[in-house]
């Protein structure tokens, strides 16, 4: 296998099995919030929490990724996913339950900034075709998800079979990940796992992340961030709250409002299988988001054209039922997911190679650590209000998303000085 290929196929796949983890909590709110007497929002408090840290740890581990090299981080957080979601399966309270789903947000948060730097730093040609891929399958991982934890609940009469199983198959990638063997890319060492959170300079012939990239290291300059990717950062924040609160609740929304499955013997199971058919569409839209962006003149505007289909569907899946919210929520998902493989190509296009995993961990922070307050603010509306309320609310977020998709290009020839007294704004030409 090319060297391309490979790491395309192992940051995918660890996408996907990152993916799978953070979403068997949707498909087993109800059979949880059943078995320990919890609201919405209590059990969505400690969502919350886990999903924030699933963002917040973004930061350290692009960080990290900089300095120590991707392939280690994915490593370890592939690692301490498995074991993480083995411990969840064996919770006896729900206080164990939070400090270990807590363990499992912060390991989950490496993914991102350190995968997709792996990306942006090792392939070279067709980048926006390796987003796609990375993209769909992440959307397998959302799918897939709900179906395994529904799957469980019918075989084995518990929701904890699920995260056990998923223990399992991450403990099974881990050592495919560990044994791979990628040029420029500094393997993970049990022995030296604590250099990793240290301080400690790089040894006498180990690479650099500059020198793995082939390129001298600059000399220190003004630290400037493009206006472009500013906004891109908003983007994230608006996407990320509609992200989290659509996944955390589909199930949910489906139980309530498809009369078929809210008259079924097996609610939860059949919430379960509907949300997994309707979420599979977003393989569509993650492969054509990635396409689009190696194909098209202007990739900057394919965010916007996905929040302008977006806004009206969240809008209209508050107000129907049955068939009618399933081919909304279809439409839904077919084309929002084409906008994460999107603003991966733009935040790599806008960023520096020798600093795209703190450019990447500062936008899955946005999404991830922000977005994870739609859980919270969720599980209220639904306790309030229903549903479908908090449906209508994310169009209306949606909206907003569209908005500051369509300054990125407008601004793109822009900067923000921040070493500069007054943090002056001026143009990347002069």
């Amino acid at each position: 296998m090319k060297a391309d290929a490979k790491v395309v196929w192992l940051v995918s796949f660890s996408h996907f099995i990152t993916h799978g983890y953070m979403t068997i909590l949707p498909a087993v709110l109800v059979a949880i919030a059943s078995e320990q007497s919890l609201s919405f929002m209590e059990l969505g408090l400690i969502a919350n929490i886990g999903y924030f840290l699933y963002g917040l740890g973004a930061f350290p581990a692009g960080y990290l990724s900089d300095r120590f090299g991707s392939k280690k981080l994915m490593t370890i957080g592939v690692l301490g996913m498995a074991v993480s979601s083995i411990l969840i399966s064996t919770t006896s309270s729900i206080i164990t339950f939070a400090i270990t789903y807590t363990l499992l947000g912060t390991f989950a948060s490496i993914h991102h900034p350190a995968g997709l730097s792996f990306i942006a730093r090792r392939v070279d040609s067709n980048k926006g075709r390796a987003m796609g891929l990375h993209g769909v399958m992440g959307n397998v991982g959302l799918f897939l998800s709900p179906m395994v934890a529904a799957f469980s609940i019918m075989i084995f009469g518990t929701w904890r079979a699920a995260y056990l199983t998923y223990g399992f198959i991450g403990l099974v990638f881990f050592y495919l990940l560990y044994s791979a063997r990628i040029t420029g890319e500094e393997d993970f060492s049990f022995r030296r796992i604590t250099s990793v959170f240290g301080n400690t300079p790089p040894k006498e012939g180990q690479q650099t992340s500059s020198e793995q990239s082939g390129k001298e290291p600059e000399p220190p300059k003004s630290f400037y961030i493009s206006v472009a990717l500013l906004v891109l950062f908003v983007g994230s924040i608006l996407s990320g709250f509609i992200f989290r609160g659509s996944l955390t609740f589909l199930p949910a929304l489906f139980q309530q409002n498809i009369t078929p499955i809210t008259n079924h013997d097996e609610p939860v199971v059949m919430a379960g299988y509907a949300a997994t058919a309707v979420l599979s569409l977003g393989l569509i839209g993650a492969w054509l988001g990635g396409y689009i962006n190696d194909k098209i003149k202007y990739p900057e505007f394919v965010p916007a054209g996905v929040f302008l289909v977006v806004a009206p569907a969240l809008y209209y899946a508050s107000r129907l039922m049955d068939m009618q919210l399933i081919f909304t929520v279809g439409v839904f998902s077919l084309i929002y997911y084409a906008w994460q493989p999107s603003q991966n190509y733009l935040i790599a296009k806008y960023t520096k190679k020798s600093s795209s995993g703190m450019g990447f961990g500062v936008n899955f922070f946005l999404i991830f650590g922000m977005g994870s307050l739609a859980t919270t603010i969720g599980g209220w509306m639904a306790d309030e209000y229903g549903v479908d309320r908090f449906y209508a609310a994310m169009s209306i977020i949606a909206f907003a998303g569209m908005l500051a998709a369509l300054a990125v290009y407008p601004l793109r020839a822009f900067a923000v000085d921040f070493k500069r007294k007054g943090r002056k704004v001026f143009r990347l030409e002069e």
